[in-house]
């Protein structure tokens, strides 16, 4: 126990975290009448609300999402049983999508057709994609936290100063007092990103996994390390910032799922203009700008100051690594392309071909290792006798 209060202690060094003229001792001690975070006020309460959270959400997702998404027309991901093989899957390993001269030598060394071969692969590559279902799911929880967040942020900043004024955020920022309606908007903001963290192996797997972890575990650095220190106003802003922008993509997608053109490329629009307004406007030259610069008119530069000003940056790094995916698609869209595809996600194209794939093109089902319930030349025949 003494090594650990020893860990902290050296961890939590004010020399670092704080101004040269402050102690931890002035926000465990406020006047009457006034709160000054502390870090261990957040830490425990967000993790067991972000556990919470994953309760909530499968409630949520039962009882309103599933009966929503079946009523408008989704259905379940039908799983295809896959033999195995072992000659098959080491090919897989490597190569999920094998060349044709690369099947022909599969064929020989096994005992499948080329046809047979093919399949294989197209439900292996199946099992591991998830359904429109699973992705309206994700949605809809993103899409009820977001705007959740954000519209109660409005509410919360609306009459705040420093909510039109970034200056406030740093003059006399050790003794800003933080309401109780901040506090809960800031637990619950981390809880969420916790929850994200924790069911990072249960969601589906995105083209850019690692930028999203790498940005959750960016943005829950931020909320802790600026609650602790009592930066709380401008990581409010930063917030939501960020919660405007996600609840019109969450909104786009899952309009996307239910195949609704219009809706998706409506709210698809909005998002657009918003994520080039926040993320690429107001986040850098104003949110950003104010923390690293603006803070400096009222404050002497703290160690600390270079950690959590680097994060800020490391998000716009992302923010543009985001901003060129999402480019590619508006320019898809009007060079011929139909649909909106899903942004930071595997691609709804491959999704899509594989699951009309399936349902158009497979009636023969490997099931318990049997290779085919129909060969390929039943399906020859049965072709040209409707033709």
């Amino acid at each position: 126990m003494a090594n650990f209060q020893a860990l902290r202690d050296w961890f939590w060094d004010e020399k670092f975290w704080l101004l040269s003229n402050a102690t931890w001792d002035d926000f465990e001690n406020p006047p009457p009448g006034v709160y000054y975070p502390l870090e261990r006020h957040i830490l425990l309460p967000s993790l067991l609300i972000g556990v919470l959270l994953i309760g909530i959400r499968l409630a949520y997702e039962r009882l309103l999402v599933i009966p929503f998404a079946l009523y408008m027309g989704l259905t379940f991901k039908k799983h295809y049983a896959v033999e195995k093989n072992p000659s098959l899957e080491a090919v897989y390993a490597t190569d999920k999508y094998p060349e044709q001269d690369q099947v022909q030598e599969l064929s020989k060394k096994t005992s499948l057709t080329e046809r047979q071969i093919q399949r294989w692969f197209r439900h292996r590559r199946s099992r591991e994609m998830p359904g429109r279902m699973q992705k309206f799911r994700e949605c809809s929880w993103h899409f009820l936290f977001y705007s959740s967040s954000f519209f109660s942020a409005i509410y919360i900043l609306w009459d705040k100063p420093y909510f039109w004024e970034s200056k406030y955020c740093w003059i006399d920022y050790k003794h800003q007092h933080v309401s109780n309606d901040v506090f809960w908007f800031y637990t619950i903001e981390l809880a969420f990103y916790w929850n994200l963290v924790f069911t990072v192996l249960s969601d589906h797997k995105r083209k850019d996994s690692t930028q999203m972890f790498i940005h959750h575990m960016v943005t829950i650095a931020l909320i802790y390390f600026s609650f602790a220190i009592n930066t709380v106003r401008i990581g409010a802003l930063v917030i939501v910032v960020h919660d405007s922008v996600d609840l019109w993509m969450a909104g786009a997608k899952m309009a996307n799922y239910l195949k609704k053109d219009t809706l998706t490329d409506t709210m698809f629009g909005i998002f657009f203009v918003v994520w080039l307004l926040t993320r690429l406007y107001i986040y850098p030259f104003k949110m950003v700008w104010s923390a690293s610069f603006e803070s400096l008119q009222y404050q002497a530069m703290w160690p600390s100051y270079w950690l959590l000003n680097g994060l800020l940056w490391i998000l716009q790094v992302l923010h543009v690594i985001w901003t060129f995916m999402i480019l590619r698609i508006v320019l898809n869209k009007f060079t011929g392309e139909k649909k909106v595809k899903d942004v930071r996600s595997d691609t709804e194209e491959s999704t899509g071909k594989e699951e009309e794939g399936e349902k158009s093109q497979e009636r023969d089902v490997i099931v318990n290792g049997s290779p085919t319930l129909r060969s390929p030349d039943s399906v020859g025949r049965r072709k040209k006798c409707k033709a």
